[in-house]
């Protein structure tokens, strides 16, 4: 009952949580650090009252008073996916938790997962993607936003009194429409930030630049749900302008940080989020597996939460920058002995194709790979040379060859949860 109150308190909540975050990238982190390991302190004393997590501090030997900073996190276990919706599901079945949020993810790395979000939470949540846009230099009171069309969406279309006036204007871009139409709606509304899946703006990108159409470019756009890699990165400055803003971060726990426009690294969230690396043993490292712990999320946590990812990281005066995100780590090749060969394995051949502007591996059986390709029409050579390269360079990075055909397309489409799959391995 209460729940249900808070969610009516929403858009409060989102402005309030918004005031208490760090809206700039500070100079100094010393101030956002203290914070950090007040709330780390905080959330390890609620955490250890939730059976769950209790079971967890006992098995580890730790109490709440033996974690006090981001580094201590690591005296306690990872919290893995298919841990996480196991327990999501069992507390899903109390009705207490009936005027929660029951969020999904996109089910990009297999079966979706819920996630139980209190309202207080999911307003922090929003607030920090508020946020995200007003550190690269965004107004979210009186700018325009435009983002695509949720399917869980029941107010695309219909604007409250405050926007009516002018305040948290926003609009929807149907991602589903033919390109034209697509740019016609972002040529009308104008929006001031534009964000939506990177593969669904690159198709729109992909098509303004083999059509010589005009688009608007806002001041302030992201891709999101994907990593934007340089080609990608390359076509969508060339398109939609300098204004790009790279923000990484999930559907379980929210965005975490952030890299601006031509920056090389991304600026984590310290006061909301710790993030660490650990190597395939577990233990510390500065590039490994992506680990992280929300800070805000407090009713139901997610502690040392490894969300599937591989990063680099740089520690300055005490402070972590991740300086590279590689993307999922489940996206491989199988052989019939067993053995894997990873998405990574072969990044840096695809990396340094700037003739390929997108690429997705169909791996059709244990013998043969089908390859969907789209050409950067702005690099010389011919779809034959890059065939043959490719070919070459692929075959000699894998423990076996395989036989390799190719699809030239116009613009690889998106999987229905507008993400597009790297790999996509039917064995």
């Amino acid at each position: 009952m209460f729940e249900a109150y808070q969610k009516k308190m929403n858009n409060l909540f989102i402005f309030f949580d918004l005031l208490k975050m760090k809206r700039k990238i500070p100079e100094d982190f010393s101030g956002v650090i203290r914070i950090q390991n007040r709330r780390i302190r905080r959330l390890m004393k609620k955490a250890y009252k939730i059976p769950f997590y209790r079971e967890r501090f006992d098995a580890a030997g730790v109490k709440p008073e033996d974690i006090r900073c981001a580094d201590d996190l690591s005296k306690l276990p990872l919290l893995y996916k298919e841990e996480l919706r196991v327990w999501m599901r069992e507390e899903a079945k109390d009705p207490k938790y009936d005027n929660w949020y029951h969020d999904t993810t996109s089910g990009s790395s297999g079966e979706p997962l819920m996630i139980l979000l209190s309202p207080k939470e999911k307003a922090y949540m929003m607030a920090n993607w508020f946020r995200v846009m007003m550190v690269a230099g965004y107004n979210p009171f009186f700018g325009k936003t435009m983002s695509r069309k949720s399917a869980h969406s029941v107010s695309a279309g219909r604007d409250t009194i405050m926007q009516r006036i002018g305040i948290l204007r926003r609009g929807f871009l149907d991602q589903y429409a033919p390109e034209e139409e697509m740019v016609r709606q972002v040529n009308e509304y104008k929006p001031d930030y534009l964000y939506m899946n990177k593969t669904e703006l690159m198709r729109l990108c992909l098509y303004c630049k083999d059509h010589h159409c005009e688009i608007h470019q806002p001041k302030f756009y992201s891709p999101t749900g994907e990593m934007t890699d340089q080609a990608a990165y390359e076509l969508f400055t060339s398109i939609l302008g300098p204004g790009i803003v790279n923000s990484f971060g999930t559907a379980e726990a929210g965005a975490q940080m952030v890299k601006l426009f031509d920056s090389q690294e991304y600026v984590i969230h310290h006061d909301s989020f710790v993030v660490n690396l650990y190597d395939e043993e577990g233990n510390p490292a500065n590039e490994g597996s992506l680990v992280v712990t929300p800070l805000y999320k407090t009713d139901l946590p997610l502690i040392n939460y490894a969300v599937g990812d591989k990063a680099k990281a740089e520690t300055r005066n005490g402070v972590k920058f991740i300086t590279e995100v590689q993307g999922r780590m489940n996206d491989y090749f199988k052989y019939e002995d067993g053995r894997r060969t990873t998405f990574f394995e072969i990044a840096p051949i695809i990396a340094h194709s700037e003739d390929v502007l997108q690429i997705r591996f169909i791996q059709e059986d244990w013998h043969k790979i089908h390859i969907q390709i789209v050409q950067n029409k702005d690099m010389p050579g011919t779809r034959e040379e890059i065939e043959e390269r490719l070919r070459r360079d692929l075959n000699a990075k894998f423990k076996e060859p395989f036989d390799i055909s190719f699809e030239w397309m116009d613009v690889i489409p998106p999987d229905k949860n507008g993400k597009l799959r790297m790999i996509v391995c039917k064995v």
